[in-house]
């Protein structure tokens, strides 16, 4: 059968009557890209009763086992993107057409109608056989409405239904799920200490409602403050980034405040370092730690001594065998050259030398310095 290829022409038919056998009422209506049928299944007919398989040429109809439609369709379809919903007994099949064409007829109906267990009634000769369905490869199921119970009935069913789900005690049933297995004297003690922080868990123990809706609630905080959280480390990875740019273009009192604002940034974060995993502390502290480091270099670069000792400071406060922290902040005191700054630069030097013994760098700054505590920098 040819079709009339109608690209650039909208096709849209009223719904029309079309014989087909065993059914009365079978209706379809079309428009360029969809073609609709319409049929009764009968009063009291649920979705699940009914079977519709769809296939690019086919569509066949069970319900209850009996055939009401099967046969080929007067064109191809895609069936991924065709659909079905039944309406007060009233089965409604919308198909997507695999081009834009129209059909000269919605189908013809190959198998008569039967019930289980008994064998179709012959066609003819004349009438074209369906295609065998692949083992291997199951045909594409077509998206499926639900149903609509529109009787007096349905309509109660669903008041009564939602009015339980408004009398439903959800914190009692999550503290019954909750408290499943565990008993008074099953209490438990848990204690966990490290990197500044320590908190005291209780286990095992019998929950009330209250504390069930607490727990909920706190869930809800914490993803908000997990949200916030990856934002302001996102937020001070981008600042050190631009500060390693701005101090390697020769611009290091920019690039300190590109640092000093992501410090800002995580330190504002302090507050909920108890309820951080023990991997987000320390992805925290070691951009911290990053930040203020090269904080440390861009100070002394523009010769502001004091910043230079105050941020290498706050790293080595931290991480007291931090090189570069050692380094700068003994660079910065010998620079200053301030009443106990060269004692206090050659301690630096030698804790990093100890951690690092081949380093040259603090080996000759070392010698630079005079022996005498209230000396200033050897020329």
């Amino acid at each position: 059968m040819s079709h009339h290829n109608l690209d650039a022409i909208t096709v849209h038919q009223a719904r029309q009557p079309f014989d087909v056998p065993g059914l009365d009422d079978f209706e379809w209506a079309q428009e360029t890209d969809t073609a609709s049928f319409f049929f009764s299944v009968g009063a009291g007919v649920r979705g699940r009763d009914l079977l519709v398989r769809m296939l690019p040429t086919t569509l066949c109809v069970r319900c209850h086992g009996r055939i009401l439609l099967d046969g080929p369709l007067g064109g191809t379809i895609a069936p991924e993107e065709s659909e079905w919903e039944l309406v007060d007994g009233s089965l409604h099949l919308t198909l997507r057409k695999a081009q834009q064409c129209e059909w000269r007829i919605p189908i013809r109906q190959t198998t008569a109608t039967t019930t289980p267990g008994t064998a179709p009634a012959a066609t003819g000769a004349s009438a074209p056989s369906r295609p065998a369905s692949s083992a291997t490869a199951p045909p594409p199921q077509p998206r499926r409405l639900p149903a609509l119970d529109r009787s007096a009935g349905g309509s109660s069913v669903l008041r009564d239904a939602y009015r339980a789900w408004d009398r439903f005690d959800e914190a009692g049933a999550l503290a019954a799920v909750e408290n499943e297995g565990k008993s008074e004297d099953s209490i438990g003690v848990t204690l966990r200490a490290g990197g500044g922080t320590a908190a005291l868990q209780c286990t095992d123990y019998v929950k009330d409602t209250e504390e069930v809706e607490l727990d909920e609630e706190l869930g809800r905080k914490r993803s908000s403050l997990q949200a916030t959280l990856n934002a302001r480390l996102a937020q001070a990875a981008e600042l050190k980034a631009q500060g390693n740019r701005l101090l390697s273009d020769g611009q290091p009192r920019a690039a300190l405040e590109r640092y000093l604002e992501g410090e800002g940034a995580l330190c504002a974060l302090e507050h909920a370092r108890v309820l951080c995993s023990a991997h987000m502390v320390g992805t925290t502290d070691a951009l911290l730690t990053d930040l203020r480091a090269n904080a440390a270099q861009a100070a002394l670069k523009l010769g502001d001594w004091d910043a230079a000792i105050e941020t290498a400071t706050a790293v080595l406060e931290a991480v007291p065998t931090h090189a570069k922290a050692l380094y700068r902040r003994a660079s910065a005191h010998a620079s200053r050259d301030g009443d106990g700054d060269a004692s206090r630069a050659r301690a630096d030097l030698r804790a990093l030398l100890k951690v690092q013994p081949s380093n040259g760098a603090a080996s000759r700054l070392l010698d630079s310095l005079p022996a005498d505590s209230r000396g200033g920098i050897m020329v």
